[in-house]
């Protein structure tokens, strides 16, 4: 919530129950509009529950609209757990998702990024390996779980067992533009069917927030000369 909008609130609370205090309605809804106020400036970002969204702030996320899968690297491709969460449907999922966003596949002309995913095994896997995993380089605003920025990731991050991990990649280079990722139940011994649904959903969860509001003016909210 803004600064000025806290202090406006608890303001009118202060006289409200100074001035009124046998008044416990109205106190009650200064309270409410007061709790609306802060509920409203809260990101999809922090109702992730047990999530993760990172990405680089400098990127003008209002220009993707179309997107394709980038070929896994071989050591990814030949991991038992990406070939267990790519048959349980993780592209069909990613692309209904997207569809839902008005997103849709390039297949045949220059996309506008490319979209990688993961499935954590039971060994977990820490960010740098992850990163390395791929060779992702990461622009210099690219926002690491402390915030600090500089292309600096938290490397040290590990995710954890049955995590699902999508990646977003610029279109003109291995560059990591947007990650997400959320813990899901997601097991072999579960029915594929039932596997499929979760797989949904955790993608449905990582895709709430995107695309991401940018940072940065864009040209078409620049002041006319």
């Amino acid at each position: 919530m803004p600064a000025m909008t806290l202090l406006l609130g608890i303001s009118m609370i202060y006289k409200t129950f100074y001035y009124r205090k046998h008044s416990v309605i109205a106190l009650l809804l200064l309270l409410g509009l007061l709790l609306s106020a802060c509920s409203s400036s809260v990101t999809t970002v922090s109702s992730l529950i047990g999530g993760r969204v990172k990405y680089d702030y400098a990127q003008n996320f209002e220009s993707m609209q179309k997107y394709n899968f980038m070929p896994a690297p071989a050591a990814v491709k030949n991991n038992p757990d990406y070939q267990f969460i790519h048959s349980q449907g993780a592209t069909l999922a990613i692309e209904n998702t997207m569809a839902s966003k008005k997103i849709r596949k390039e297949r045949y002309a220059v996309p506008d990024f490319l979209v990688n995913y993961y499935f954590v095994g039971k060994k977990g896997i820490s960010v740098g390996q992850l990163n390395k995993l791929y060779g992702y380089n990461l622009g210099l605003t690219w926002d690491d779980e402390y915030g600090t920025g500089k292309g600096i990731a938290n490397t040290s991050h590990i995710f954890s067992e049955a995590t699902f991990i999508v990646d977003l990649i610029s279109s003109d280079g291995n560059r990591l533009i947007w990650r997400g990722s959320v813990p899901t139940s997601i097991d072999r011994d579960n029915s594929e069917d039932e596997n499929r649904k979760l797989l949904h959903k955790a993608v449905d969860v990582i895709l709430d927030s995107f695309p991401p509001e940018n940072y940065f003016k864009s040209l078409k909210d620049a002041a006319p000369l």
